[in-house]
């Protein structure tokens, strides 16, 4: 897909003032793995006035923190504002003083909880969604941070420190916790409002999951005509449904657990890492063996997935990645007493021995756009970007979140500091 950009129109809120207002720009990269396509795009939305961009594209969104990184060096700042905002992990320490924060999707969490429910016998086929209230998504603290950056191997962490320029990871801390004061207080207090009405049910943010629901939002004029769609689209959409099979879960464990990565693989920094990390921590708690395969191509899901189903001494198979679904649906059809659980993959005829884990990421964005659009407002500014990888369905979820957050936050703004 060739790379384009396409500005929205201006965002305005309830006020009648005219002088307010925000911009979102937004580039569908059609790439996951091309940094150079991610810096393009993200050096044109600079150059457009961009003060805050959020990179929902992953290894392609690796040069989204590289344009803002330069732009910043030009300027001879240490640190944003313009800020980048990172996905699905903590990347805050990839670019330190680059990223603002990161809007996690909490891969980890979906993992752990599937292979928990295995090693109880209680486990599950069918849709499991994650939000912002099940702790599915969420803006990243420090401590994530942190958590992240103590999951890689510790030879990785000290070379990753000596290419940051920093002596310890302490140092390293420091520097993202005095990023993080570059923004007011009342900005992330802010945020956190929104938070907590998603989180009751007193705000519904759209998820909008096909072309025709992005391009209303895209036209939308504040964010309670998006909020309208949203009450619209939730009414028509089918409940999650799961299932419990007794015979799934009669049989007898064998300690072991088995992961296959997307062709991102481990090091990716982002929903693979985020994978590993729930399968450790359910390997420590439970006492596991993990295995751990790669797959180079797309080819290798079917064989890599079907060697460890035939081989029947997995507990539950964890496959990392939409892009495994169709795999995962044909080797849960051979093996009908293998237990797997796929991330991100859905498939309303998808058998019942498979757990699919979804995410609202359009709650967590909400997040995002809400810090974006409040960074910049607070500097007089009036354009946000967002960069992203294919045009997918899941992908409008993002960028309809984003733009949801950004219009509430225009009229927060408007309401307690105009």
């Amino acid at each position: 897909m060739a790379l384009s950009i396409v500005a929205s129109g201006c965002i305005s809120g309830n006020s009648s003032s005219a002088e307010t207002k925000i911009n979102i720009l937004y580039t569908y990269t059609g790439s996951f793995g091309d940094p150079a396509k991610g810096k393009q795009a993200a050096q044109a939305q600079l150059q457009q006035g961009a003060w805050v961009i959020y990179q929902v594209a992953g290894g392609t969104g690796l040069g989204v923190f590289e344009a803002v990184g330069d732009y910043l060096k030009a300027n001879n700042k240490k640190m944003g504002p313009p800020f980048a905002i990172g996905v699905d992990s903590a990347q805050d320490w990839i670019k330190p003083g680059v990223i603002i924060a990161s809007m996690m999707k909490r891969v980890d969490v979906g993992v752990y909880n599937a292979v928990k429910e295995a090693e109880e016998n209680q486990f599950k086929g069918g849709v499991v969604e994650l939000g912002l209230k099940e702790g599915g998504v969420k803006l990243s603290t420090i401590e994530d941070v942190k958590a992240m950056f103590d999951s890689l191997p510790a030879d990785v962490r000290e070379k990753k420190l000596k290419d940051l320029g920093f002596k310890s990871e302490d140092e390293l801390i420091q520097f993202l916790e005095q990023t993080r004061k570059q923004v007011p207080d009342w900005i992330w207090q802010a945020v956190d409002e929104l938070q907590k009405q998603i989180i009751s049910g007193q705000i519904i943010v759209p998820k909008a999951t096909a072309k025709d629901q992005i391009e209303l939002l895209r036209k939308a004029q504040n964010w309670t005509v998006m909020e309208q769609y949203a009450k619209e689209w939730a009414a028509k959409e089918p409940k999650p449904e799961t299932y419990f099979d007794e015979k799934l879960n009669q049989r007898q464990n064998t300690g072991k657990i088995a992961i296959v990565y997307d062709v991102g693989g481990r090091g990716d920094l982002s929903f693979n890492d985020m994978a590993y990390m729930g399968a450790e921590r359910a390997a420590k708690e439970f006492n596991l063996q993990l295995t751990e395969l790669q797959s180079n191509s797309e080819n290798d899901y079917l064989p890599n997935l079907r060697s460890l189903a035939k081989s029947g001494e997995y507990d539950i198979i964890i496959a990392v990645g939409f892009m495994m679904t169709n795999a995962v649906k044909q080797v849960a059809q051979e093996y009908p007493n293998q237990r797997f659980v796929i991330i991100d993959g859905y498939d309303p005829e998808m058998p019942h021995n498979v757990q699919m884990v979804l995410f609202k990421e359009n709650e967590g964005s909400a997040l995002a756009g809400a810090l974006a659009a409040l960074i910049a407002l607070n500097d007089n500014k009036d354009t946000i970007g967002i960069v992203l990888g294919m045009e997918i369905p899941v992908l409008y979820k993002f960028e309809g979140g984003y733009r949801f957050g950004a219009y509430w936050a225009l009229d927060y703004y408007k309401n307690h500091k105009q």
